[in-house]
């Protein structure tokens, strides 16, 4: 009897120790990710390096290969697995730019702010020409008939004078508590989405949208086009018409300029005062495929069932030609990489695959993960093959660089119930607001339509969208240290946490 009361309590205090081991190897995890990532974060140190040294990243340039080389380098140095490249556009061309200048000479002078967009052609060397206000470009039989003959060397201001937004305007935003509550208790039925392939149609149709405008001015021997943006006034915003692909239209020299610049020439000409602006620009075209390159990587699972499933991350590593794409996106580049590296540098040994993709070419139609989700998870339109099924999430990051504080569920009620699980362990750090709705216009919305459970988190707006959104403010400086650092913490946990999960992340049901 005593024997048996001995062996019944061995069992009983076995359980409850291993029931207490499995609690506290979570919470050690936990604190383990937080040292590492709080304490050794390397993430700053590699953006620094990534904006500052090689600078902006626009498709097809030598310029973003030159950074994807870099990126491949450092995850190989980091002790990531597999590192490569993946092909995603052949006829992607590139384009850099040399020098430019645009100065008003007349009637007295002025250093005017601008930029050129990308694609276009270089000036025949330094031009100079009068200003021409086309105050629309809508109607292209209309404008034949009021400008035909008379933009021969020409500078054409084009369109109206951008609505005033004064930088005493708030121009930084933190959601407050009620901002996150109105996300979280938004339902379905306001949930917004365009099916992919009608996305892309729609796109294909806006990029060449000014196509025949230009070779109208270009036919009638304009100079150059200055235009603006109704952005904040100071702020440049140059990622206007691109033409991308071999082949296509090289617009005439194509230049955004700050609003106060273009306010001012326009009301002098309302005023019959002509100005006269000189201007060159020196750009280069070329087409090297090798440029176009996804950079894959992963830490491999260990677990004999669970390895050949995916936890894929994904952020655009791409971006625009003005700044050095630190906020749009390299800073969300660097924390899934940095994610990544502390869980190497704390030893985890991933159930599940853990695979990071860091996209091309998202700026024009999300030409690299959607050239990666064609490769392996099947033809866009047609039924996904069983490589998809093997998916638990996707997990994008594209928001600028304001801290994590949720995520949008993707009208995937079902991933409810364990993003609260996850988030519930790191509510000291982020709110982990859930909300049903979807928020457009990047990568995951690739994968969501592959029936993947795919989800971008929900950041700080902060500066993004009025200052540093696709412009030549988007530097290192907008780029808040603390943010980075914490948001590449709740990403090694939210990695973490799905790839010991049992099951995999649920998926929609489908109508």
């Amino acid at each position: 009897m005593k024997l048996q009361s001995l062996f019944f309590s061995l069992f009983f205090v076995g359980f409850l120790f291993n029931g207490y081991s499995q609690v506290t190897s979570k919470e050690v995890m936990l604190e383990k990710i937080k040292n590492e990532g709080f304490k050794n974060s390397q993430a700053m140190s590699m953006l620094g390096e990534l904006s500052d040294v090689y600078g902006q990243r626009l498709t097809g340039s030598n310029e973003y290969l030159a950074a994807a080389t870099w990126m491949s380098d450092k995850m190989t140095s980091l002790g990531l697995q597999n590192v490569h490249f993946e092909s995603y556009c052949e006829e992607c061309r590139g384009w850099s730019m040399e020098s430019f200048h645009v100065e008003m000479v007349s009637p007295n002078y002025m250093h005017i702010s601008a930029y050129p967009l990308a694609m276009t052609k270089s000036t025949p060397g330094i031009v100079t020409g009068d200003v021409v206000h086309i105050k629309s470009n809508k109607s292209l039989d209309s404008l034949k008939l009021e400008f035909s003959g008379k933009l021969k060397d020409k500078i054409v201001l084009l369109g109206k004078i951008p609505s005033k937004k004064s930088l005493n305007d708030t121009l930084f935003k933190r959601y407050n508590e009620n901002d996150l509550n109105k996300m979280a208790q938004l339902d379905s039925a306001m949930v917004k989405q365009t099916p992919l392939p009608e996305l892309f149609k729609s796109w294909e149709t806006s990029d060449v949208r000014e196509e025949a405008f230009l070779k109208f001015l270009d036919e009638e021997g304009a100079l150059a086009v200055l235009m603006s943006r109704s952005m904040y006034l100071g702020v440049l915003h140059p990622d206007g018409t691109y033409f991308y692909k071999n082949g296509q239209l090289k617009p005439l020299p194509y230049f955004t300029i700050m609003p106060e610049h273009f306010g001012r020439l326009a009301r002098m000409i309302d005023l019959n005062v002509i100005p006269k602006i000189r201007l060159n620009l020196e750009t280069s075209f070329y087409s090297n495929p090798e440029n176009n390159v996804n950079v894959i990587a992963e830490l491999t699972g260990t677990d004999k069932k669970l390895k050949s499933e995916t936890i894929l991350v994904g952020a655009h590593f791409d971006s625009w030609h003005a700044g050095t794409g630190a906020t749009d996106n390299g800073a969300n580049s660097i924390v899934l990489v940095e994610a990544l590296r502390i869980l190497k540098s704390i030893g985890y040994q991933p159930k599940r695959t853990i695979k990071i993709g860091l996209w091309g070419g998202e700026e024009q139609a999300f030409l690299g993960s959607a050239a990666f989700a064609k490769n392996h998870y099947g033809i866009l339109g047609e039924k996904p093959n069983i490589a998809s099924t093997k998916v638990s999430a996707y997990l994008n990051l594209d928001n600028g660089a304001g801290a994590i504080r949720g995520l949008y569920l993707q009208d995937n009620a079902l991933a409810k119930p364990v993003f609260k699980e996850v988030f519930s362990s790191i509510s000291d750090i982020t709110e982990g607001i859930l909300t049903i709705e979807n928020t457009l216009s990047t990568d995951h919305e690739t994968f969501d339509h592959y029936n993947i459970p795919a989800f971008q988190f929900i950041q700080d707006p902060l500066d993004y969208n009025s200052v540093t959104h696709h412009s030549e403010m988007d530097l290192l400086e907008y780029v808040p240290e603390q943010d980075v650092i914490k948001n590449a913490v709740i990403m090694a946990w939210t990695i973490y946490s799905l790839s010991e999960n049992k099951e995999k992340v649920p998926r929609k049901i489908k109508n």
